[in-house]
């Protein structure tokens, strides 16, 4: 039975992604109809190009060239978020631990700027490798700071660990502004990308994103047991025949990586982590096996509105983390109420 209730939700749960990928592609300055936008898609398959034949260029254009992109950054995007998400609550036992509130988004921010400033500095052209590896770096190393700082003996007092999460956050996001105040040309461009963007997004980035996204939430889900373990405490997990400090250093780095690998693309979108886990868990229960895997696909689909949201609510378009940022606050505080009074 339980089974069974899962694959239902797990169907509703791509239905509801698929028919968010559509919006969020057909949705713009020219509306274009779902079963065109099939047909180009389709038509981007070698050998299947006739399917797309007699639809306007136009529209091939700015489906293929630009929302595609666009809308399949936000889905994978949303995927890390909130798979990492969900495999951090379950390895801090609260689901009030998220990336963004724990300091890896600005852990990865940090290393992005830093690796900017630094080649521009040295005149040495594109920044992308060393962005992507410093955002990795003090992604984990904020997260295994804020950790390290928390930890008492044997026991991790959650307050602390959320505590120390938002010192080194606040801390390295005022070491972000330094850097770019004092050594970025242009401090307003970098400043609107890493407010959250998908709205620049290409092909050549996907191939970034994607790969790094897809191989560590399959890699979580595999963890999904352990971290079931990992609910009776990390005593109760060793007498289940988990590796405890194994399985611990693989899912933050897993994690960290997929959360920092976002950021250099499209900067900090905080919360999802935190939202998306959390509402998928009143649903299918604490059980990770379902719930990482049904947070990915939920969180693809949260971040994909979210994008089309910021992209048609007005005629600017508004950065995509100042919509999850007051959607996630928001929620945010509601838990913390409502523990409060549980």
């Amino acid at each position: 039975m339980r089974r069974r209730h899962w694959g239902l939700v797990i169907i509703a749960l791509v239905l509801a992604l698929v028919l968010a990928a559509l919006l969020g592609t057909s949705i713009g300055t020219e509306r274009i109809p779902f079963l065109d936008i099939a047909r180009i898609i389709a038509g981007m398959v070698p050998g299947m190009e006739h399917l797309s034949g007699g639809l306007p260029e136009k529209w091939i254009t700015i489906v293929v060239r630009v929302r595609l992109p666009i809308v399949l950054m936000a889905l994978f995007v949303g995927v890390g978020l909130a798979g990492s998400g969900a495999s951090m609550q379950g390895l801090f036992r609260n689901p009030l631990v998220d990336p963004f509130i724990i300091g890896i988004s600005a852990g990865g921010a940090f290393g992005t700027v830093l690796g900017q400033v630094i080649f521009n500095q040295m005149g040495w052209g594109d920044s992308l490798y060393p962005r992507m590896l410093l955002s990795f770096i003090f992604g984990f190393g904020s997260v295994f700071l804020a950790y390290s700082i928390a930890r008492r003996g044997n026991r991790l007092p959650i307050a602390n660990l959320l505590l120390g999460g938002i010192a080194l956050s606040a801390f390295l996001t005022s070491a972000t502004y330094f850097l770019i105040y004092f050594f970025v040309e242009n401090p307003t461009e970098v400043i609107f990308s890493l407010m959250g963007t998908c709205g620049n997004s290409t092909w050549t980035e996907l191939l970034w994103v994607a790969p790094v996204v897809v191989i560590g939430s399959i890699v979580l889900s595999f963890y999904g047991r352990d971290l079931n373990a990992f609910s009776a405490g990390e005593e109760g997990a060793k007498h289940l025949g988990v590796d405890v400090e194994k399985s611990k250093l693989i899912i933050l780095a897993i994690a960290s990586m997929m959360t920092a690998i976002t950021v250099p693309f499209v900067g900090i979108v905080g919360f999802v982590g935190l939202i998306i886990p959390h509402m998928l868990r009143r649903v299918v229960g604490p059980d990770h096996r379902i719930l990482i895997p049904g947070s990915a696909l939920l969180g693809g689909t949260f971040l994909i509105l979210s994008d089309l949201a910021s992209r048609a609510l007005t005629d600017m378009i508004i950065p995509l983390g100042i919509i999850t940022g007051l959607l996630g606050g928001a929620f945010f505080i509601y838990l913390l109420i409502a523990r409060r009074e549980a």
